[in-house]
């Protein structure tokens, strides 16, 4: 599922497209190249989806290309370490590009795992431990089904009554914005309550979407692989910002001690949940940088430059979504185009 891109976009990429003018600002923009962060890959869905779902899916086909697509420029696909090591020597023999898969759903193993060992390319993936424990209900999917197949949602909670039309495509991605800002906004002590609140009676359950996460057997099995890093991702991906500076602490180092006993080796890397400005500031930074991790990833466009040697603890990734599968997008951000202008000037992006 694609969505039309805004118009100065789509204009940008279709001159792009004609023109490559693009490409000259690479040796200038590019760096020594960039970190992709990706969520899952599936075949496409022929029924009605929830855009905010369904942005976070790409298609095993584009997957392809995109690894073809920085091969055939000359790109090193690389892992986090090695994109540690580089940004450490400050030089890149060649541009490199790293993929890093956030959260740890099963299509990690079952669909992204097969395409990468099979063109032998290392990726990442970034675990929030609260999936393979079961700790975390994948409540964004629960409420997709909820607003698609119900009309009204109606539920009450602490007192209050809520009730959403979704007879039509606009209702329903109206509906489940709001029901998904509720349940974001509730402090994490309410959030099972809340949740109970809005699918009771629904017949919804939570067990039924077990199958979405990956089991600690299932991360083993990648982790034997020496293409594929796990990283952490905290425990139950909360907001670090709401949160009290112990408790971000604990949901990292919790993660990753967590994947240390079930792998069996070392985690060195650790990605921000959501990981955009918004959730992440300079508190959460410095708390992370003292964590002990080689690399710490944020949300945010931008290319890797020797720079970045100083603000490991914040490095960019650019965001790779099913909204718009277009390698010329792609090629904007490798270019760092998107970058320019986005963050203007500034060469090292971090914060």
């Amino acid at each position: 599922m694609t969505n039309p891109m805004p118009r100065g976009l789509r204009l940008l990429t279709a001159f792009c497209r004609l023109t490559g003018l693009h490409r000259t600002l690479c040796p200038l923009l590019g760096g020594m190249g960039l970190i992709l962060v990706l969520h899952r890959v599936l075949p496409p869905s022929p029924g009605p989806r929830i855009m905010a779902n369904a942005r976070i899916e790409i298609t095993p086909g584009f997957l392809e290309q995109l690894i073809l697509f920085f091969r055939g420029r000359g790109y090193d696909i690389v892992s986090l370490d090695q994109v540690h090591d580089r940004i450490c020597r400050g030089s890149s023999e060649t541009p490199f590009v790293c993929f890093t898969f956030d959260d740890g759903y099963a299509d990690a193993l079952e669909v992204i795992h097969p395409v990468f060992r099979r063109q032998q390319a290392p990726f990442a993936v970034y675990l929030i431990t609260g999936f393979p424990d079961r700790l975390l209900i994948p409540w964004w999917y629960m409420l997709e089904d909820l607003v698609l197949r119900q009309d009204p949602v109606c539920f009450t909670w602490q007192g209050r009554e809520f009730c959403y039309p979704c007879s039509g495509a606009d209702q329903r991605e109206q509906a489940y914005a709001a029901i998904r800002q509720l349940i974001l906004a509730t402090p994490a002590g309410e959030l099972d309550g809340c949740l109970e609140a809005i699918f009771a009676g629904t017949g919804i359950r939570a067990g039924d979407y077990d199958r979405l996460m990956l089991t600690w057997d299932m991360v083993r099995r990648m982790a034997a692989d020496p293409l594929v890093t796990v990283g952490a991702h905290t425990v139950h991906h909360f907001n670090l910002r709401e949160l009290p500076p112990d408790m971000v602490r604990r949901e990292i180092l919790a993660s990753r001690q967590v994947i240390e006993e079930h792998i069996g080796g070392p985690v060195r890397h650790f990605a921000y949940p959501f990981g955009s400005p918004a959730e992440v500031g300079r508190r959460e930074v410095e708390i992370a940088g003292q964590c002990g991790f080689a690399t710490c990833t944020m949300v945010k466009e931008g290319t890797i430059v020797a720079g970045h040697r100083d603000h490991l603890a914040a490095l960019p990734r650019v965001e790779v979504t099913g909204r718009y599968q277009d390698l010329t997008l792609v090629d904007l951000r490798r270019c760092g185009v998107l970058s320019l202008l986005r963050n203007g000037p500034q060469r090292v992006v971090t914060l």
